[in-house]
């Protein structure tokens, strides 16, 4: 263990749950994020695509993405967009679960944070703030659980002092509605705004990562102290 144990308030049983909970999202949500930010057209174009351009050199911005998006492709097996619905569904499942853990508590084992709210942490906040087109279906689907939302603004503001909040998350869908409305004679404006809203995501990207890092880092899970 390093530095402070996130999780030394814990029984052996919930260790154990943290640990379930932690496979889960770093295998299915995590794929579900993949087939989004690479298999999704829009999405990689107008925002993946960026967002490698604009932080990498030449000749990095144009090998870095060809590269990623084929291993990642590679690791899925390539799936269809039918075979993509799963993924969608598979990460609606690990919201409620994780949704129904939470519950109305400030953190997911009580009134401190573990290494499960860091892990939570570091994944929903890159699903509920990517920049990415509509429909947007990670975050449309992740602002349906108001007690998860609320844990990542709690995080960020107690934890790194720092607010990412760029929406309030209960009026967001209103908002996307009354923009797509009067989106048709701004179109060009709009897809200016998309790219800096693309660039901008590179900082909170770095923010986020950091922040990942730095919560997990400073405890190893411990899988091995879970009683067989």
């Amino acid at each position: 263990v390093k530095g402070h144990d996130l999780d030394e308030h814990l029984s052996q049983q919930e260790r154990a749950e943290l640990f379930a909970f932690v496979s889960m999202i770093e295998g299915q949500l995590n794929a579900a994020m993949l087939y989004d930010w690479y298999m999704v057209e829009d999405n990689y174009h107008q925002v993946t695509l960026p967002l490698y351009t604009a932080a990498c050199a030449f000749p990095a911005r144009l090998l870095l993405p060809w590269q990623l998006s084929r291993r990642v492709k590679a690791r899925l097996g390539y799936p269809t967009e039918e075979e993509g619905e799963a993924y969608y569904k598979q990460a609606e499942s690990c919201y409620s679960a994780l949704s129904a853990r939470l519950g109305q508590g400030p953190f997911f084992f009580g009134d401190s944070p573990s290494t499960l709210d860091a892990v939570v942490f570091g994944h929903l906040a890159i699903h509920l703030y990517a920049p990415m087109p509509a429909p947007a279906r990670l975050s449309t689907s992740l602002r349906g659980y108001k007690n998860l939302c609320d844990l990542i603004e709690r995080i960020s503001s107690r934890h790194m002092g720092v607010s990412l909040g760029l929406f309030t998350v209960k009026d967001t869908q209103k908002k996307e509605e009354e923009k797509a409305k009067e989106a048709k004679p701004q179109r060009t404006e709009k897809e200016k705004a998309r790219r800096r809203r693309a660039r901008d995501f590179i900082a909170g990207g770095v923010i986020l990562t950091v922040a990942f890092i730095f919560f997990t880092n400073i405890v190893d899970v411990d899988a091995g102290g879970v009683d067989d």
